[in-house]
């Protein structure tokens, strides 16, 4: 698995269905969105891995689906 992604698993329940991961502060995650006003960023499972965990798409599609 790429770093970081086991420290995304790791979430913290709030209200209104938002969960927050510890390891990235300040990022919301709602339903199978996610966003992170603080450095403008925002979208679905693919980008996080891409914008957030810096992996390439491929890499990204490859840790998402497990093969």
């Amino acid at each position: 698995h790429a770093a970081g992604v086991e420290d995304a698993a790791s979430l913290i329940e709030r209200e209104a269905g938002n969960f927050l991961p510890p390891a990235y502060p300040g990022l919301i995650i709602k339903d199978s969105y996610w966003r992170w006003s603080a450095r403008n960023l925002a979208g679905n499972a693919i980008d996080f891995h891409v914008q957030v965990l810096g992996l390439a798409f491929h890499d990204a599609m490859r840790e998402i689906t497990g093969t």
